[in-house]
């Protein structure tokens, strides 16, 4: 047993990114719920500054925590498959026990849910439901190709959809910003295109377990058109953001900080989107497409989460 497999195995780089998107939603609604007044309002948990920064800081380590469960969880179903695709994983290469991984992801999920439930209720209700679906997604729907796509990209985008629900149910109301949804909407439709580029590199480890990807069913070159499809429908969502905020159309929402990383976001999801369709064939382009549309997803995140923030400084 390696000590380090423990981290290793959480896809730690993944989790702490997808986190952000708990901070960028809470931000959005209380600016777009008129919720300022949580800035100076005493927590109920001493610590903490004020309730908002509670809430925040609680629902950034939930989805952390959950998150990091999912992983452990997916690569215990993924163990025989592993062995062809990512042999160096910490499973296939007997760095630890798969008794050592469930109890990793028992320990995990068991710490995210607790930490929703002392936000509030509907929180913690949130978390077992986000549980079940990592659950049910490595167990039955990661073979459905597409479907499973879906799946995993919606429980990475999934944390703008859990903090503003966060923030609004704290006050008895369950409502989501426009905003937050094309955050949401963004920020999924990049990654689903990245999951059906990767699907691309696996069809030998994915013919093993007989999943039914876009590229096993339909080939490389139609696998190429959805992904780079999805692509396309990311960078005219993220693009909506700002025009939509320059006409003031719910708020002024996003600062200037948000420019800086928009333009290079944009550029790599857009350079993976020609790349794959024109070299679709060649693994090494493949991998060089689903590299940049990670580059574009991290870049996008920063956006949404440094717009929010700075909104209102000048």
């Amino acid at each position: 047993m390696e000590p380090r497999a423990y981290l290793e195995i959480t896809r730690p780089h993944n989790c702490f990114m997808g986190g952000l998107t708990v901070l960028s939603s809470v931000q959005v609604a209380k600016v777009f719920y008129g919720l300022r007044f949580l800035d100076w309002m005493w927590a109920r948990i001493w610590i903490f500054p004020s309730r908002f920064w509670e809430m925040a800081i609680l629902a950034y380590f939930v989805y952390v925590l959950i998150a990091a469960a999912g992983n452990v969880v997916n690569d215990i179903y993924d163990i025989e498959v592993d062995r062809i695709n990512k042999p160096n994983r910490p499973l296939p290469r007997g760095a630890m026990t798969v008794r050592e991984a469930k109890f990793l992801t028992a320990t995990l999920w068991a710490g995210g849910c607790v930490l929703a439930f002392l936000i509030s209720l509907p929180s913690g209700i949130l978390a077992v439901v986000f549980s079940a679906m990592g659950l049910l997604y490595a167990a039955k729907v990661k073979v459905l190709g597409l479907l499973g796509n879906f799946v995993v990209a919606f429980s990475f985008a999934f944390g703008y959809i859990y903090g503003s629900l966060v923030v609004s149910s704290d006050y008895g109301f369950f409502s989501i910003p426009p905003m937050v949804l094309l955050f949401f909407f963004t920020a999924f439709c990049v990654l689903q295109g990245r999951e059906v580029i990767k699907a691309m590199e696996d069809v030998e480890g994915d013919r093993l377990r007989d999943a039914k990807t876009i590229a096993r069913l339909y080939g490389l070159r139609v696998a190429s058109a959805v992904g780079a499809a999805f692509n396309v429908a990311g960078i005219v969502s993220f693009t909506l953001c700002p025009i939509l905020d320059s006409y003031n159309v719910w708020g002024k929402l996003l600062g200037f900080w948000f420019y800086p990383f928009y333009l290079p976001g944009v550029a790599a999801v857009a350079a993976s989107t020609i790349l794959i369709l024109l070299r679709y064939s060649s693994k090494r382009e493949q991998s060089r497409a689903s590299l940049l549309d990670k580059i574009g997803a991290l870049f996008g995140l920063l956006a949404l989460l440094a717009g929010p923030y700075s909104a209102g400084w000048w």
